[in-house]
């Protein structure tokens, strides 16, 4: 009976085991990078009334935009080569962003 108990235990252990390390889950944001441009949300793919990290990824200046729905700024942010990430306000789908220079931002 002894032997039944181990070789059950062992068995459970070993299962569980296995089971545990196959159910690994990565979770990556989407990065999208944009250049020179007048886009809107819908352009960039963006969700509405979410925060989004910028961040310059190239060896180039740029510069960043945010209009909203009466062109009225909301957010502007100068972007040195290969920048620090910088947290864009949450915008509406009716807000403009425009992209300036050779830079490419990084939307996450």
């Amino acid at each position: 009976m002894v032997i039944i108990l181990k070789k059950f235990a062992l068995i459970l252990s070993i299962f569980l085991l296995i089971s545990l390390n196959f159910n690994t889950v990565s979770a990556v944001a989407e990065t999208k990078t944009f250049s020179e441009g007048i886009y809107t949300i819908n352009d960039l793919n963006l969700l509405a009334n979410v925060p989004y990290r910028v961040q310059n990824v190239s060896g180039g200046k740029a510069f960043i935009t945010v209009l909203n729905g009466d062109l009225v700024l909301e957010q502007s942010i100068r972007f040195e080569p290969s920048s620090l990430q910088y947290l864009l306000n949450p915008m509406q789908y009716n807000y403009k962003i425009v992209i300036i220079g050779t830079g490419q931002l990084s939307f996450s």
